[in-house]
């Protein structure tokens, strides 16, 4: 496996783009959906909060890496 470091740093920039996206779509009130296209809170709300609930989940998993990381450091090797 790689060096648990790397493991961080990746972890890390997964934590700050999906905090960055999760933060525009909570601003603007518009998702950008992977295949293409865009998802509003007025026109398409289910959609809009999918998308907002999957990027707090992707937080949580990297808050879980993180802490396994801390908690055990040969957790990944």
């Amino acid at each position: 496996m790689h060096d648990p470091n790397f493991i961080l740093f990746l972890d890390a920039v997964l934590a700050a783009w999906t905090a960055f996206d999760l933060r525009r779509a909570l601003v603007t009130g518009r998702a950008r959906l992977w295949l293409g296209g865009t998802a509003t809170r007025e026109h398409q709300p289910g959609r809009y909060w999918w998308y907002v609930y999957s990027n707090w989940a992707v937080l949580a998993f990297c808050a879980v890496i993180f802490v396994a990381m801390m908690a055990w450091p040969n957790f990944f090797r």
